[in-house]
């Protein structure tokens, strides 16, 4: 053997053996899908929002149908009821307006409690992307990569630049629960 061909097959056999680490100005990519599914952050606040909410969501539907059933009996009675050229009686005009309000009620309830679990998801999400942000520039640093992006924003990548798997262990490590209970908002101060 040639001392050239020497030098290219232990070359060869060093790059082989290197761990592997991204090449500088490689891109590294992060399934956030993923890392907000299934992460133990993302496993335990989706059970902490299921044992806080799922009950209160069930009763509030149920109390919703009650009282549009109701509003609508109320107003099949006050249909069958009416006459011809005979005013609806005054009675009746008000049961049909109280069953109404009582549906809106329940509608206006069960939106307020959704609105109120959408705050609280989005708030268990962005606890986790705030853990999930230093990890991630721990590991481009390790890899000595440029970035780490977003695999949703990338057309097409080699899946040897995917780092979800090591970022969710890591992530399981450091923050295991997020909290679903949100800061409060300072109060105003007066003048």
């Amino acid at each position: 053997m040639t001392k050239t061909t020497l030098a290219a097959a232990l070359a060869a056999l060093m790059l082989s053996a290197a761990p592997a680490i991204a090449a500088p100005g490689d891109v590294l990519t992060v399934d956030l899908d993923r890392v907000l599914s299934e992460s133990a952050a993302a496993k335990n606040g989706t059970n902490q929002l299921k044992a806080k909410y799922d009950g209160q969501l069930s009763t509030r539907r149920t109390a919703l149908q009650t009282a549009a059933a109701a509003y609508s009996s109320q107003v099949q009675t006050a249909r069958a009821a009416a006459k011809p050229g005979v005013p609806v009686p005054a009675a009746t005009q008000t049961a049909v307006q109280a069953a109404g309000e009582k549906a809106q009620a329940a509608q206006e309830s069960l939106q307020q409690l959704g609105q109120e679990l959408q705050g609280v998801e989005g708030y268990v999400r962005q606890q986790i992307i705030e853990h999930v942000t230093p990890i991630a520039e721990q590991i481009r640093n390790e890899r000595k990569a440029s970035a780490v992006i977003p695999k949703g924003s990338v057309l097409a990548s080699d899946s040897a630049s995917d780092v979800t798997a090591v970022l969710i262990q890591r992530l399981d490590t450091a923050f295991p629960n997020p909290s679903i209970t949100p800061p409060t908002a300072p109060a105003a101060q007066g003048r």
